[in-house]
């Protein structure tokens, strides 16, 4: 954890209060970086020179920063090494070799440091073999029972968020199809239906470049891997609706899941494209056992509320061969491909997990030419990368950003221009939520808001969950929920901010820890969100009575 001194690095405000600030923030510790470990099998490259890779994603996550959070990323290369630790990479180089998910290094297991896991898996081969016996072979080096059983404790004891991936066929299954959630909630082998590599049941997604015309039947050109994976062209995806917004009126708008928010774009709805995708599942057995124990694979929530239950929040679709040209041969046109899958392990006591059809959705072979064009469609995919980047934390440390935006508003322009004594909770409150959007979009401070009202525990879990559910159809703005939970906590640190702001700032006691410091501001923000509520439905109510018919 850092001090005020080390976190505030990464906010921006006005110089003249950044000293002050750290005194105020005292007995704050927060984490602004997210340890994120990345496992590849060795066919599979993390360096620019070889374009069967993920290297420009890896590049991405370290440059980036989502609020007040960045990504450091290591490298973890399974392989028949013997286990090495390498202090001082370089930047496509593997820290660790000869890596297993229960390793250990200077007396501490290895993924114990890191807050999250993505595995890319390659191994067995790439045969197109009906043979499962493959996956499980000595030298495809399947994950063990020990490294199973490490892994699925670490996502208890720390709450880690893993993500995995594979192709088609059983490509990814030796490392990835019995970790727990991750094994059930994609196709990894040939016994689960996984798509093939070549014929009918194969998913092509490519899609023709201009002029499209050349690709239709009967054209001259046909869509082939080679030229089209990686060109420019992408494919269209269908985001799964995930909150449903009031407006006003009856009227309503709807958002994907976090994971597919662009904060100024809107939803994510493109991918890069390839010729044999695989798929996820869509409705796993809740109820089997996990593959390596007899322990269920989907636990029961904590809190006695409903079992969290994995989701697919993106349908990918293909063309038909009946009206364009595939140099693969034929199939038959989809509109459902599951594509990407989520499950949300917070409420059952363990970390959150997701998975996408294939990793040709990462890989630099299919992205390198969309993101040096750096065009729209290169910024919702690379946002889809850092919003899972996001999404995947532990309990607790995105609520952590919102926590310091919060007292950084009152050091930035939203602060000095809109935060006053005489402005109301709700005019506050929207001030903020405004600057908010602006700065990360309107999912990130619904999922935040969310977030803290489950972690705060100052409503039971059980109403909560229900008051989430009727919020999907009532009458009342969110976004007025929003603003009232933002109201209370700028309330809840305003007068120290404009002590800090004068000339008496050796007066300014430091802020409580933040938990303890808004817990009540959210309680209060409930219960004025409930009476506003009434009052705005009640004079909607009233409008459309004056809407009537005048009998004749």
């Amino acid at each position: 954890m850092l001090a005020p001194a080390e976190f505030l690095k990464d906010i921006t405000i006005h110089p003249e209060f950044q000293t002050r600030i750290i005194d105020w923030l005292k007995p704050w510790r927060l984490k602004t970086y997210v340890d994120i470990l990345i496992v590849v099998d060795s066919e599979i490259s993390t360096s620019p020179t070889n374009n069967f890779g993920i290297a420009s994603v890896i590049e991405l996550l370290r440059s980036s920063q989502v609020g007040c959070m960045k990504f450091r990323v290591d490298i973890a290369l399974r392989s028949n090494e013997m286990f090495s630790v390498d202090a001082s990479p370089t930047p496509t180089q593997p820290k660790y070799r000869g890596f297993r998910f229960n390793s250990a290094s200077a007396g501490a297991d290895v993924i114990d440091k890191y807050e999250q896991i993505w595995c890319f898996g390659f191994k067995p081969s790439n045969s197109g073999s009906p043979d499962d016996g493959q996956i499980d072979a000595v030298g495809a080096l399947p994950a063990t029972n020990a490294e199973l059983n490490k892994l699925d404790q670490w996502m208890k004891d720390k709450k880690g968020g893993l993500f995995g991936t594979g192709d088609h066929h059983f490509l990814g299954a030796s490392m990835c199809r019995k970790i727990p959630r991750l094994g059930t909630m994609r196709r990894w082998t040939n016994a689960d239906g996984v798509p093939p590599i070549g014929g009918l049941n194969r998913i092509d997604t490519l899609r023709p470049p201009p002029p499209v015309a050349n690709f239709q039947a009967g054209g001259p050109s046909s869509l082939d891997n080679g030229p089209h994976q990686g060109d420019l062209t992408v494919q269209p995806i269908r985001w799964v609706a995930w909150k449903s917004v009031y407006s006003a009126f009856g009227l309503r708008k709807k958002r994907p899941h976090p994971v597919l928010c662009h904060p100024t774009l809107g939803p994510i709805d493109v991918m890069p494209d390839h010729a044999h995708e695989g798929l996820c599942v869509p409705s796993p057995n809740l109820a089997a056992n996990k593959k390596f124990k007899a322990e269920l694979e989907y636990p029961n929530a904590t809190d006695g509320g409903p079992k969290p239950e994995p989701e697919i929040i993106a349908f990918g679709s293909n063309l038909g061969s009946d009206d364009w040209n595939f140099a693969k041969g034929p199939q038959p046109a989809r509109n459902n491909n599951p594509m990407i899958a989520v499950y949300d392990g917070h409420r059952a006591g363990v970390g959150r997990v997701a998975t996408d059809s294939t990793w040709h959705h990462w890989m630099d072979v299919n992205i390198n030419a969309i993101r040096a064009a750096d065009n729209d469609n290169w910024k919702k995919i690379s946002r889809y990368f850092l919003n899972l980047a996001v999404w995947l934390n532990p309990p607790g440390f995105s609520t952590k950003c919102l926590y310091l935006s919060v007292v950084a508003s009152h050091f930035q322009t939203v602060g000095f221009q809109e935060f006053h004594p005489k402005a109301t909770t709700l005019e506050l409150g929207r001030a903020l939520r405004e600057h908010l959007v602006v700065r990360y979009g309107p999912c990130w401070v619904t999922e935040r808001i969310w977030e803290l009202a489950f972690e705060l525990k100052q409503i039971p879990t059980r109403n909560l969950l229900d008051f989430s559910k009727r919020f999907e159809n009532a009458s009342v703005s969110s976004e007025v929920f929003e603003e009232m939970v933002l109201g209370q906590m700028v309330e809840a640190t305003m007068k120290s901010a404009e002590a800090l702001k004068g000339e008496q700032v050796r007066a300014v006691r430091a802020l409580a820890e933040p938990e303890k410091l808004f817990a009540k501001p959210f309680a209060a923000a409930m219960s004025a969100f409930t009476k506003e509520a009434d009052r705005q439905m009640k004079l909607e109510n009233d409008v459309v009575r004056h809407f009537k018919p005048v009998r004749q």
